[in-house]
């Protein structure tokens, strides 16, 4: 529980913020921003995930799969941060095809 309050949970969910904003091309700024925003919303959704998960764990699963269990629940809480916070439609970047068809391909033929 001391880790959930006192320094990993800020340390992780700063990094997934910060990285997201990076991987979506915003400025330093922009992540700040972000930051001061979210961080506090998601620290409190990461305790009353996380501390639950933790006791129960530590409760009920043998010590050898506690391990598996903690891994399995991460794909499913980076999977709610990544619903919760999806990315920002004016940073996405879309890349569209030009179609080519067989008679854009042709040469020009000239008439004589």
């Amino acid at each position: 529980v001391l880790e959930q309050f006192v320094y990993w949970s800020w340390i992780s969910n700063t990094l997934y913020h910060g990285a997201m904003g990076a991987m979506q091309g915003h400025s330093l700024e922009q992540i700040y921003k972000r930051l001061q925003d979210v961080l506090w919303e998601t620290q409190k959704a990461q305790w009353v995930f996380w501390i639950p998960v933790q006791l129960l764990n530590f409760r009920f699963v043998p010590v050898r799969h506690q391990l598996n269990v903690v891994l399995l629940t991460s794909v499913v809480w980076t999977a709610l941060l990544s619903a919760w916070y999806p990315p920002e439609e004016e940073g996405a970047v879309v890349v569209e095809e030009k179609a080519t068809t067989p008679s854009s391909q042709e040469e020009p033929t000239t008439k004589q």
